[in-house]
């Protein structure tokens, strides 16, 4: 045992000071035995340290801190006791260890500054703790604490360093000052009770589980944290795109008309900018056009005035020599001329000789002809009379033919009369059939009215369906669902009790509404099927929460319930009817309500003097109601006395609304006569219309009759005008005959015609040879003329061709001008159109977004004018088909479906993010799992095995959730026997059951632990006598077990007659100002402690 005393003044004068400051006056006071011959780092590096785990303290040394002006010890490498009163400084000790080895104040729980860790009265204070270092020599860390400016100065081995490098120097040691697992100073021994179970898991990972383990165990939370986060950020990212989604759907076909529209319009755009553009392209053919004709009419201008001038003098040489030629043709006309005058005299002569012999041969050809005309004739007159008297002779007699055509008119009398009696009878049918339409129209009027004034009273059901839709959404949204699924169910699905009942007297709405409260909301099955099919696709698939029933067959049965008395009893108890009277629907439905809400036993009153007593006398009734309370009434099973309670009643809300059912059945009566009526009606039309179309193909046939008969009339009249006509033409043929056989002979005028013939002829042979002499004479002046004649035709020729090549080129040059300066104006006004043209088109291509670009050239390339103009007159007849929508409406709808791209985009993104994480997640769970179960099973098992051995028990459980940072470990023990295990808390148990717990726990550790040393300050306090001598015992035994991590167990007192190990090193302090000097003679002390209990054994 070594005993370490401090006594200021004493020290002062029998130790030097060996701090580098030289103003310290402490000097260390240890057994002679264990005395080290100094403080030195040197020193130290000469104790034996294979005994010392790796990171060991040593040797701790101080100087003016907290109690303590001088103070050192060497603690053993296995357990370590330091014990001392109350006051004396072994918390100091343990604070020397924290601050010493580079933490700060905070994790002591006292003061905040270090400058107040100085001795009082000192400005200057220090640390020292030397540590094991199995690689190399031991590691001597020092602190210097400045009281003044608050500071602190760092040495290892000597040589200034930061914290920060000493805290990593530290570490490397495996040493936590900050686990509670490792380092339970005095004024947190009862936070270590209350740490959270997450914080003792983590907690103990860093004491035995090593850093990659808390690493991923906080790589696992920062994970699963971060899930959480985009998780729940999803979800709103969901419900965002659900709601504009529902919110864009309602204005969906408004939307879909504006783009639509804005479609065409956009369309209408591009067109027009298309069009623009074909139009310039015209322009821009037409203005190369007119710049090739402006060219070539330049060159034809400048060719054509080269032209002109050698045909003008060519022109002039032939006018002379056509007035030499003309001078000479004139000359030799003169002569022709004579010659032919005097041969055209004698030609005149012979011609009037044979024209007059003409004229008498003419004359005797006509007659001639004549007198064979006139015999043709009389022939042909003969043989037409000849037939034409044959066709009188066999032609009917008209007597016949004339009583046959009274006969055939007497029939189309008789026809027409038929037929205009069949025609009056059609027009009284169809007047009958105007009457019955007339009648029919008022009726359907007035149907349309009934049934109007029906569904305006049926109006009440979705009345009430929007009810629920404002207070129970679930209900509504299943009656829209089953309106729109009914071919599911084999049988009528009943909607809500509300909705299928109605009241028939509103008074007992009040009544009738809390007796059926529970059932009003409920869906009513007839089958098995319908109800596994119902809550399937409701309960299951929708998630909706309603109630939906389906009693048996014999349940939906109205007949099978009779009320529990009859009407006449019911009056005399006050009563007016049951429930089941005061209401109307569907006999399955009501039936229902009979078997779950005992509608056909609950009667009602509207009396507020009923004679309660006698009601509940009468046994009669389980509940009945007035306008005001319902009453419910009990019978006790041992006194069979009636027990009665009363409730008012609530207002009804949901049946408030209902049908006048008289008023309904009246118009459901008349809307039935009505559509018999109208039935009736339809039935007489139709038999009216088969009798007019029966008349009307009677009307038709005799029609045909009278037609047929008036041709047949016809066709006689017909024949005696023809017989007429034959006798006619027979007296006329008759009358020509006569008249061509009186005419005169023609033979002594043809005589005398011969022989004026033969005189004529002898003149005109005489005057012929005459005519040939001149004829001759005349041909040789003509052949002269002639020869003079064409060359003057030549030369006139050849003048003329020369003018009308001039006067061509003159012209051509004329028109090539003015065509040249049309050209230059045409040229001018195509540029400028051409210009004005494409500056436009551009203008408006510009104001095209550049998503519109690649529409535009595929909406018009290579497309005409024409067919452009036809697709953009197509377009604005599509516009003028849209409605234009309001604007902001459209703006809105695209505002959220920019959010639901965007909101799909983050979700997609998330959900890849969230796969990400739960695969990081699942990569670093695996072998987390496997390692920090197989950990606490560890722990568990040396918890379980300490708590044994002082008749408890206990054990360590890994507490597993969703939330990684949530996983914690939970101690569980069990201090009596009649007890279960129960998780140690800060408040379950006492103070003295949290430190054996805590004890024990940390001699679990202590097998598994990989750090150098274990601090725990005055952890046996609050232990009963037993609990303490037995913590103990398992402490020495584990503590000095070899191999184990270094221990400082810091207590003010223990039990006496307690285990100690050799291994085991008590240190004790006394310190104080009021030692005198025969304290310090400890080692006699000791001498008479031994010989005492030698004696003692003897």
């Amino acid at each position: 045992m070594e005993i370490i005393r401090a006594k200021q003044e004493r020290l002062q004068k029998r130790q030097r000071d060996e701090d580098e400051d030289d103003a310290g006056s402490a000097r260390e006071m240890v057994v002679p035995r264990n005395r080290l011959s100094s403080n030195s780092a040197s020193g130290a590096t000469t104790m034996d340290k294979s005994e010392y785990q790796h990171g060991a303290i040593m040797k701790v040394s101080m100087k003016s801190f907290v109690t303590y002006e001088f103070c050192s010890f060497t603690p053993g490498p296995n357990l370590n006791m330091i014990i001392g009163p109350n006051g004396t400084g072994k918390s100091t000790i343990v604070c020397a260890l924290a601050l010493g080895l580079g933490w700060n104040t905070n994790l002591l729980g006292r003061a905040k500054e270090i400058s107040e860790f100085v001795k009082h009265g000192a400005d200057k204070g220090w640390i020292e703790i030397i540590l094991s270092n199995k690689n190399g020599p031991n590691v001597v860390i020092k602190r210097h604490i400045n009281r003044n400016n608050n500071t602190s100065v760092w040495k290892i081995n000597g040589k200034n360093k930061t914290q920060k490098e000493v805290l990593k120097k530290v570490q490397s040691f495996n040493i936590q000052i900050d686990n509670l697992c490792q380092f339970l100073p005095q004024d947190r021994v009862s936070e270590f009770a209350q740490m959270t179970p997450q914080e003792l898991l983590r907690e103990t990972q860093r004491a035995v589980g090593g850093d990659e383990m808390l690493k991923n165990h906080d790589k696992m939370i920062e994970l699963w944290n971060e899930h959480k986060t985009i998780f729940e950020s999803m979800k709103g990212d969901l419900d965002s795109i659900n709601t504009n989604e529902k919110r864009n759907a309602v204005i969906e076909k408004d939307v879909l008309r504006f783009q639509q529209r804005e479609a065409v319009l956009k369309k209408l755009k591009l067109l027009a900018v298309w069009i623009l553009y074909a139009k310039y392209a015209l322009a821009k053919d037409e203005y190369n056009a007119i710049k090739e004709s402006r060219r070539e009419c330049f060159g034809m201008v400048q060719q054509i005035q080269s032209e002109v001038e050698p045909l003008k003098r060519k022109q002039r040489q032939m006018e002379q020599k056509l007035k030499t030629a003309t001078d000479h043709k004139a000359k030799l006309e003169q002569q022709y001329q004579k010659a032919l005058h005097s041969m055209r005299s004698k030609g005149a002569s012979v011609e009037a000789a044979e024209g007059d012999g003409e004229d008498l041969r003419k004359e005797l050809d006509r007659m001639h002809a004549k007198l064979q005309q006139r015999k043709s004739m009389i022939t042909n007159l003969k043989r037409k009379i000849a037939a034409q008297a044959e066709l009188v002779e066999r032609a009917p007699s008209e007597d016949n033919i004339t009583r046959d055509k009274d006969a055939l008119q007497a029939q189309v009398n008789e026809f027409a009369q038929v037929a205009r009696d069949i025609k009056d009878k059609i027009d009284n049918l169809q007047l009958a059939q105007e009457d019955i339409v007339r009648d029919a129209k008022k009726a359907g009027t007035t149907l349309s009215e009934k049934r109007r004034r029906l569904v305006a009273l049926d109006d009440i059901r979705n009345r009430r369906l929007e009810q629920l839709r404002e207070t129970e959404s679930d209900v509504y949204d299943t009656v829209v669902w089953l309106r729109q699924n009914r071919e599911m169910f084999q049988k009528h699905v009943f909607e809500p009790v509300c909705l299928e009942i109605n009241i028939k007297n509103m008074k007992y709405v009040d009544a009738i509404e809390n007796v059926l409260n529970n059932q009003l909301k409920t869906f009513v099955c007839q089958t098995r099927e319908d109800y596994n099919i119902m809550t399937r696709e409701v309960l299951d698939k929708l998630r909706l929460r309603v109630n939906i029933i389906a009693p048996i067959s014999s349940e939906l049965d109205l007949g099978s319930y009779r009320p529990p008395a009859s009407k006449e009893d019911l009056r005399k108890l006050g009563f007016e009817c049951f429930v089941l009277d005061a209401v109307d629907g569907p006999a399955p439905l009501l039936a229902a309500m009979c078997s779950k809400a005992s509608i056909h036993t609950v009667p009602v009153s509207e009396s507020q003097n009923l004679d309660l007593r006698a009601v509940r006398e009468s046994r009669l009734f389980r509940k009945f109601s007035t306008l005001q309370d319902v009453y419910t009434v009990s019978y006790s099973k041992y006194s069979g006395e009636p027990i009665q309670t009363s409730t008012s009643l609530r207002r009804a809300k949901l049946l408030t609304a209902s049908v006048d059912q008289q008023e309904r059945d009246r118009l459901i009566r008349e809307v039935d006569n009505l559509q018999s009526v109208q039935q009736e009606s339809e039935n007489k039309i139709r038999q009216l219309t088969a009798e007019e179309n029966d008349y009307r193909r009677q009307y038709q046939g005799s029609l045909e009759k009278k037609d047929s008969v008036t041709n047949q009339r016809k066709d006689l009249m017909q024949q005696l005008k023809k017989i007429e006509k034959q006798r006619i033409e027979l007296d006329q043929l008759r009358s020509d005959l006569a008249k061509k056989e009186r005419e005169p002979s023609s033979e002594e005028q043809e005589s005398r015609i011969r022989e004026q013939l033969q005189a004529q002829a002898t003149k005109r042979c005489r005057l012929a040879l005459e005519y040939v002499e001149l004829a001759k004479e005349s041909s040789r002046h003509f052949s002269m003329l002639t020869v003079a004649t064409l060359i003057r035709l030549q030369v006139h020729a050849e003048l003329q061709t020369s003018e009308a090549q001039s006067h061509e080129k003159e012209r051509q040059l004329k028109e090539i001008e003015a065509q040249s300066h049309e050209v230059n104006r045409q040229y001018e006004e195509v540029k400028i159109r051409a210009k004005e043209m494409l500056d436009k088109a551009k203008d408006e291509f510009n104001t095209l977004s550049p998503e519109d670009v690649p529409e535009f050239h595929e909406l018009g390339k290579g497309v005409p004018l024409e067919d452009l103009e036809d697709m953009m007159a197509r377009e604005k007849a599509k516009s003028e088909m849209h409605f234009s929508t309001n604007k902001s409406v459209i703006e809105k709808y695209e505002q959220r479906q920019s959010e639901i791209k965007t909101t799909r985009a983050k979700v997609e993104s998330k959900n890849k993010r969230l796969a990400k994480l739960m695969s990081d997640i699942e990569a670093i769970r695996g072998p987390w799992y496997e390692s920090v179960t197989v950990l606490i099973e560890k722990i568990s098992k040396g918890f379980s095995e300490s708590f044994g051995k002082i008749g408890c028990a206990g054990e360590v459980r890994l507490g597993e959730h969703e939330d990684y940072d949530k996983w914690c470990i939970e101690i569980m023990v069990k201090f009596r026997d009649a007890e279960k295990l129960q998780k140690l808390t800060g408040q379950r148990q006492s103070g003295g059951e949290r430190s054996v717990s805590t004890i024990m726990y940390l001699m679990a550790l202590q097998s598994l632990s990989t750090v150098s040393f274990r601090v725990v300050d005055e952890i046996n306090q609050g232990m009963d006598p037993r609990n303490e001598r037995l913590v103990h015992t398992q402490l020495v035994e584990k503590a000095c077990a070899r191999g184990t991590a270094q221990y400082f167990l810091i207590t003010p007192k223990l039990l006496p007659n307690l285990d100690y190990h050799e291994r085991m090193k008590v240190l004790c302090i006394y310190n104080g100002e009021w030692l005198d000097d025969g304290v310090l003679k400890w080692s006699k002390y000791l001498h008479n402690q031994k010989r005492a209990k030698t004696r003692g054994r003897a």
